[in-house]
């Protein structure tokens, strides 16, 4: 059973905990999705516009990664992720009070900024105090955890706008903000005790750091595409379930527990799985199985009828594959420098968020009668995600086994194994 940890210096933080504060950032996200085209009649605007209280949520999400990460590793953990949540809190309270679009789009971005705190610092501690392995396995567990509260958000934010309003969603997530805040002033340890120096030059040459290693750069574009295919359906579904289908919001929350459940079987296996294969394996497994559900998705949309099962039946496999690559793509990742764990999530989450903006703004610009877009760009960052995991598993193989060269990045150690098998071959 998971226990919340007590707040001492020799404690471990709870999985449970880290799993709550988390997934408040995606129950912030995936609540309001399903209220989508019910903002459109209330502020009467245009659906693009009003696509942007998702879109700008993703880049809120995107852009504070960059900075959570190293800010956390100078001050620590605790502090950094407190603020961030009263930060997420001022965000909700601007949002169930906003008067105009305008204001509850700046309200989600203040949201944004505050939630993904949450998001870096979880990964962050779990590298913290474990390794590779053991660290794929944590994030497997947190995000199987973490998946229950994301996984009905949908189906609550769908019923809160129909029956009561949609401004009763941001009280819920007030709520929950709350009590999550409370929850990591109380119970959470500090688990970075050895701060780092900050500077406007030594974050940049992290940045640097991590941007030359083609092994860390494959890694998290895996995870990139991963979640921007997963984003980019739960931006697009309701518009054509709505539009196309003449569905209620209600639909959309209730058939997005199919993926979200099997994105929990993925995550479970994971678990189960990373100490006995591996979590390379795990990656190619993963993204192999969602490869194929997508092709599938593509077959049954040009044979057969569009319909709600013609959607959801391939995401749902899809979300299976997604569950056992991405603990194991983050914890690949976040293992390249070790010492650099809370930038080196910080990018990585922000590459997540960044990439799956620019899929919700390229299917938004696209054709609204068809599910055309939708599945074009779902299945788009689905193929890059297999082929980045399948160069990141390449290049750690390759500087797993070879001779490790003297250099200062894994580029110029690859490279280096490389001139070392040309001179032993020759």
């Amino acid at each position: 059973m998971l226990r919340f940890a007590r707040n001492d210096r020799g404690g471990k933080p709870s999985l449970a905990l880290l799993a709550a504060v988390t997934a408040l950032a995606f129950s912030a996200l995936h609540m309001v999705v399903p209220a989508l085209p019910i903002l459109t009649v209330a502020f009467d605007d245009s659906p693009s516009r009003v696509q942007l209280v998702v879109t700008l949520f993703l880049a809120g999400i995107a852009a504070g990664q960059l900075f959570y990460g190293p800010i956390s590793d100078r001050f620590g953990r605790r502090p950094v992720l407190l603020a961030g949540l009263v930060l997420f809190l001022a965000g909700t309270l601007l949002c169930g009070a906003a008067w105009s679009l305008p204001v509850l789009i700046i309200g989600r971005v203040l949201q944004a900024l505050g939630a993904c705190a949450g998001i870096v610092l979880g990964r962050a501690i779990i590298r913290d105090v474990h390794e590779r392995e053991a660290a794929a396995r944590g994030l497997a567990i947190v995000m199987m955890t973490m998946t229950l509260v994301p996984g009905v958000s949908p189906a609550i934010g769908a019923y809160l706008a129909e029956w009561i309003d949609w401004r009763a969603i941001f009280a819920v997530l007030g709520v929950l903000g709350a009590a999550v805040l409370a929850l990591i002033a109380a119970r959470l340890p500090e688990t970075n005790p050895s701060p780092a120096r900050l500077d406007l030059v030594g974050m940049a040459r992290s940045y640097v750091t991590l941007a030359r290693s083609p092994e860390y750069v494959a890694f998290a574009l895996c995870g990139a595409c991963s979640s921007a295919s997963w984003f980019t359906f739960c931006a697009s579904a309701p518009y054509v379930l709505s539009n196309l289908l003449s569905e209620p919001a209600s639909t959309y929350g209730v058939m997005i527990l199919l993926p979200m459940a099997t994105y929990m079987l993925g995550n479970g296996l994971a678990a189960r799985l990373a100490p006995r294969i591996g979590s390379l394996r795990l990656i190619l497994y993963g993204r192999g199985l969602a490869f194929a559900a997508a092709l599938g998705m593509a077959a049954w949309w040009w044979f057969g009828d569009l319909n709600v099962w013609m959607l959801f039946v391939p995401i749902t496999f899809t979300s299976i594959g997604d569950g056992l690559s991405q603990p194991a793509a983050m914890a690949s990742g976040l293992s390249t420098y070790p010492r650099l764990a809370g930038t080196a999530s910080g990018l990585m989450g922000f590459m997540q968020m960044a990439v799956a903006a620019l899929g919700t703004i390229t299917v938004a610009a696209l054709p609204h009668d068809s599910a055309l877009g939708l599945i074009a760009v779902v299945g788009g960052f689905i193929a890059v995600a297999l082929a980045a995991g399948i160069a990141g598993v390449v290049l750690n193989e390759s500087t797993r086994q070879l001779p490790r060269a003297t250099g200062t990045s894994p580029m110029e150690n690859v490279a280096g194994n490389l001139r070392q098998v040309r001179e032993d071959s020759a």
